[in-house]
């Protein structure tokens, strides 16, 4: 069963979006996974694209398509991810990827191939189906804790255990007490 169903590209929205966008590669489809989840993946032709167009993007796909959707589920359940060849600077990723507007926003750098087969189900594998994860878990040998004599004698000696509504003052005390203790023994 194939999950990712993408529309033809000789739909509207197609037509749309290039004549309000210059880009290079779109592609929009639905992953069929536990209800129809919508996706589009586009490539603006350069770096600066993408900075001046992601924002008009995002609100063009809500206006044009999402609001037309029927089904709740598929409208706050969906996905862009914005492909680029270059990498991106950290402040601009930040801002694309945790704009609470519309759609989850997901910005997939140094990429120069074409968006192909291939790399549409490892982008859909590793960040909304997440079947690429490797749940194998080796149990490890930890050596048994004990308790270090100077913060037991730190902890005991500021009353920290007792019920005091400044926790604040109380882990200063216990700074100060660690201090006062370890330069002693210098």
């Amino acid at each position: 069963m194939e999950l990712f169903k993408g529309i033809d590209s000789k739909e509207e929205i197609y037509n749309q979006i290039r004549k309000y966008f210059d880009i290079q590669n779109i592609i929009i489809g639905n992953l069929i996974f536990g209800d129809n989840i919508p996706v589009f993946f586009i490539q603006f032709k350069n770096l600066n694209d993408l900075e001046k167009f992601w924002r008009e993007f995002n609100s063009f796909i809500t206006a044009e398509y999402l609001i037309k959707l029927k089904n709740d589920f598929s409208k706050w359940n969906s996905y862009i991810f914005y492909i680029t060849d270059s990498s991106v600077q950290r402040p601009l990723k930040y801002e694309i990827e945790n704009n609470k507007f519309s759609t989850r926003k997901i910005v997939i750098e140094s990429i120069s191939q074409d968006i192909d087969e291939i790399l549409l189900k490892s982008i859909l594998s590793e960040h909304i189906i997440n079947d690429n994860i490797d749940f194998n878990v080796k149990n490890q040998d930890i050596e048994s804790f004990t308790k270090n004599v100077i913060i037991n004698e730190a902890l005991r000696a500021t009353s920290f255990n007792k019920s005091n509504a400044d926790k604040e003052e109380n882990l200063l005390k216990v700074l100060n007490h660690l201090e006062k203790t370890l330069n002693d023994e210098n």
